[in-house]
């Protein structure tokens, strides 16, 4: 027997073999062995199969999810549909230059988001009234998160004073992760969310902007208003792609037993993902559909 025979004779061994275990699936010359194909196959005679399959030259199947894929253009037509870091290419074992520098900027944005604070003319322009959260510092207010589900004690007690009381919908800004989402989108947004609450007949509160806070600190000024329901936009923890990502959470509060899943979530308002002009319809609709159905997040969809 020579070296061609035995080589043949192995491949039919570990064909049979492979087939066996695959319920009985045959492979031909040239193609991965039957176990490559069964998702059923235990991990260990998936290793072996790879293993017969580089030794016998046959490539390895194509993946299911890719055999129904079909491009429906090329690489430019993909990246132009996500700024995520897709199709990079490299420089030798390297990212190259330009994929280094684009993560490095990007990178920094977010820790800058993370310690930055909503611009004062901001605050001022939209007449929010500034909060802020238990959290002594942004030191204390990253490493303590408890704190910034709080108000407080002055600001606690500037709410119960000064604000306006039983509103039907307490509108709150917090900074959460990154005061520079509120500071860029909340100029485009809430000038729009107010008018149309005021063509919708809803009576507002008074609005409150709080720094170093956290989602749960505007149920506290909620509740300590009466209000009805309560509209939250926050900053959204800053990634790769963007640091000005906001959230807008809206909740009606005149319920027992508050969980979280009791609220309606719309996320990623930002120029590069939902256009701020789009979200404030879909927000009014949450904040009108929550009046009227008195209730918010699972429960409304029950």
């Amino acid at each position: 027997m020579d070296e061609r025979e035995l080589r043949e004779l192995v491949r039919a061994v570990v064909e049979g073999a492979m087939a066996e275990s695959a319920g009985g699936s045959a492979t031909g010359p040239g193609t991965a062995p039957a176990a490559l194909r069964d998702r059923s196959v235990p991990p260990d005679d998936i290793k072996l199969a790879k293993k017969a399959a580089a030794w016998m030259g046959a490539g390895l199947p194509v993946p299911p999810v890719l055999q129904r894929w079909h491009a429906v253009g090329d690489r430019s037509f993909y990246l132009g549909k996500t700024p995520a870091r897709l199709g990079v290419g490299s420089a030798g074992v390297r990212y190259r230059t330009e994929t280094i520098l684009k993560f490095l900027s990007d990178h920094a944005a977010a820790r800058d988001a993370v310690a930055s604070v909503v611009d004062p003319q901001v605050v001022a322009s939209l007449g929010l009234v500034p909060l802020v959260s238990a959290a002594k510092d942004r030191t204390q207010f990253l490493r303590r998160p408890d704190l910034g589900r709080k108000l407080s004690d002055t600001s606690r007690e500037l709410v119960m004073k000064q604000g306006i009381r039983g509103p039907q919908v307490q509108f709150v800004a917090v900074d959460g992760l990154s005061a520079t989402a509120l500071s860029v989108n909340l100029p485009q947004m809430l000038p729009l969310l107010n008018q149309e609450m005021a063509k919708a007949g809803v009576r507002m509160g008074t609005p409150y902007v709080v720094t170093l806070g956290r989602v749960v600190c505007a149920d506290e000024v909620a509740r300590l208003t009466g209000a009805e329901v309560l509209c939250l936009l926050v900053g959204e923890r800053p990634g790769l792609k963007t640091a000005e990502s906001m959230g807008a959470y809206v909740t009606y509060m005149k319920v027992r037993n508050f969980n979280e899943a009791m609220r309606n979530v719309i996320s990623n308002i930002h120029a590069g993902g939902l256009p701020p002009a789009e979200a404030v319809p879909a927000i009014v609709a949450n904040v009108l559909r929550a009046l009227r159905d008195k209730r918010t997040g699972v429960d409304a969809n029950v």
